[in-house]
């Protein structure tokens, strides 16, 4: 892939992560109320994490994770990437947005560590099954 169709992919894959756990988070805290509340839910995950990957080398940490431990094109060599990846961008969006949400307060993290495993969960699922489309449609947006 060139720089461009790198980039595109990152913000593809960042909306996609934004929609599916700002929409889980939704659900896991009562369910939809509000579209403007869904909706600034969703600019806030994808804004915090676009700036996360911004801000520390994700990608280069899973990517680093998984050459240690699998051969690289293999199966589990994806699986790790993607799930070191995941869990690093579901950390910083979920608390993020549990401090937006809630402020800080003394129980903070068990109530972030409440949803926290589901998110992740979700995530690593969605980015697993969304790569390839993601990948495939940045080539398609930006053919070199």
């Amino acid at each position: 892939m060139t720089k461009k169709q790198e980039v595109l992919y990152v913000l593809i894959q960042d909306l996609v992560l934004a929609f599916v756990i700002n929409s889980a988070a939704t659900i896991l805290n009562g369910g939809f109320t509000d579209t403007w509340v869904y909706l600034v839910g969703m600019f806030e995950a994808f804004s915090i994490n676009y700036a996360a990957g911004l801000m520390f080398p994700v990608s280069q940490t899973g990517r680093a994770a998984a050459d240690r431990l699998a051969k690289p094109g293999t199966l589990l060599h994806k699986l790790i990437r993607v799930f070191v990846t995941n869990a690093i961008f579901v950390t910083i969006i979920s608390f993020c947005i549990a401090l937006i949400n809630l402020g800080p307060r003394p129980d903070i993290f068990r109530i972030w560590f409440s949803t926290y495993p589901i998110l992740h969960i979700v995530g690593f699922v969605t980015s697993l099954l969304s790569e390839d489309a993601c990948i495939d449609l940045a080539k398609t947006i930006e053919t070199e």
